[in-house]
C-alpha cells in the first residue's frame, strides 16, 4: 500500500497537465489568515506572529510534512497615514516536502487598507520572493528504471513567486481572495511537460455573538485550480471570551477534523487540531496532524484590540 501511495504521487506530479495539489492544505487556516492572504498585513494593530507544522496522512512513507513561520504588522509613514488608509508588511517562510519533493519559499509581503465605511475597510497585498523546487529519486525505490517520465536522478530549480490577494472586512466578518502563484513554472527535467498552476483561495467568515462572553465563528474555503475538481471546506468555531475556541471542520471528499486553541497567556496561544481521513487513504493512515503557536503584541498591558472579531 505505501508503495503504491508514493508511485500515484509521482504519476500525479508527471502528468501533463498537471492535476495534483502544488501547495500545502492548512486545517488551521483560521489561525493562520496571513499565511494563505498577504492582504492580511497590518490587519491588527500590533505585531502577529505564527509558526507551525502539519505532518499530513501520518503512517504513509514520504507522506507530506509542512514548516511555517510567518510574521507582519501595521506601518503609519507620516506622509500618507491618515484615518482613511494605512499600510501593512510582513514575511513568510514554509517548507514543504512530499516524498522526492521539497519546496521552500521566502516572501516578503506589502498591503494597503482603505477605508470603506465607518467599519468597513478593503485591503490589497502580495507576497513576492522566490521558490526553490527540489526533486530527487535518492532513496526511492522504483519499478521500472526505465521509466521516461523519470529520466533525471535529481533536479533543483528556483523562481520568483508572487501571490496577490484581497480582502474585505468589518467589525464582525472578512471575505478575501488569494491568487497562489501567479507565476507559472515548467519544470523540463521532472516527467512530461509538468508545470504549475494558479491556484485560487476564498475565504469568508463571521462572528455570531451568542452571550457577552461567547461567539460562534463559521467559515468557509473554495479553493480551485485549472484541470482540478474544485475543493472546498467548512468549519465552525466555539469561542468563550477569545480565551478558548473548539470547534469542527469538513473538507470535501478528504476528511473531518477536531480544532482546539487556546491562550496560554496574555500574548501566546496555542493552536491544534486532528483530521481523520474519510477516503480510501484512511486504510494507511492514522491521520493528520497540526500545530500552531502564535505571538502578538497587541494583548500586552493592553487587553484585546482588533479590527475584526473574526481574526483570530
Amino acid at each position: 500500500m505505501k508503495k503504491t501511495i508514493l508511485y500515484i504521487l509521482l504519476c500525479f506530479l508527471t502528468m501533463s497537465p498537471l492535476l495534483a495539489q502544488q501547495i500545502p492544505l492548512y486545517t488551521q487556516s483560521t489561525f493562520n489568515n496571513f499565511g494563505i492572504n498577504p492582504a492580511f498585513a497590518g490587519s491588527k494593530d500590533c505585531i502577529d506572529f505564527r509558526a507551525g507544522y502539519r505532518l499530513q496522512w501520518a503512517g504513509i512513507d514520504g507522506h507530506p510534512g509542512t514548516a511555517f513561520i510567518n510574521g507582519h504588522g501595521k506601518i503609519t509613514p507620516k506622509r500618507i497615514n491618515g484615518p482613511e488608509w494605512f499600510m501593512g508588511i510582513g514575511a513568510r517562510i514554509v517548507s514543504d516536502s512530499e516524498g522526492p519533493f521539497n519546496s521552500l519559499r521566502m516572501e516578503l509581503a506589502w498591503s494597503i487598507h482603505v477605508r470603506l465605511g465607518r467599519h468597513l475597510f478593503g485591503s490589497f497585498g502580495i507576497f513576492a520572493g522566490i521558490l526553490q523546487n527540489k526533486f530527487s529519486l535518492n532513496g526511492v525505490k522504483l519499478s521500472n528504471f526505465n521509466d521516461p517520465a523519470l529520466l533525471g536522478s535529481s533536479s533543483n530549480i528556483l523562481a520568483p513567486s508572487v501571490t496577490p490577494g484581497l480582502l474585505v472586512y468589518g467589525k464582525n466578518f472578512f471575505i478575501g481572495l488569494t491568487a497562489q502563484d501567479i507565476v507559472s513554472l515548467d519544470y523540463k527535467d521532472v516527467g512530461f511537460n509538468s508545470r504549475t498552476e494558479t491556484h485560487y483561495i476564498f475565504k469568508a467568515s463571521n462572528s455570531f455573538k451568542l452571550t457577552p462572553k461567547t461567539s460562534l465563528i463559521p467559515s468557509i474555503i473554495i479553493r480551485g485550480v485549472k484541470n482540478a475538481p474544485v475543493a472546498f471546506e467548512i468549519n465552525a468555531l466555539y469561542d468563550y471570551n477569545n480565551r478558548f475556541q473548539i470547534g469542527a471542520a469538513y473538507r470535501n471528499e478528504s476528511s473531518v477534523s477536531g480544532l482546539f486553541r487556546i491562550r496560554l497567556f496574555a500574548s501566546l496561544t496555542l493552536g491544534l487540531s486532528y483530521d481523520y481521513v474519510i477516503n480510501d487513504l484512511n486504510l494507511g493512515t492514522s491521520g493528520s496532524y497540526e500545530i500552531i503557536i502564535g505571538f502578538n503584541t497587541c494583548d500586552i498591558g493592553k487587553g484585546i484590540t482588533t479590527r475584526c472579531a473574526a481574526f483570530n
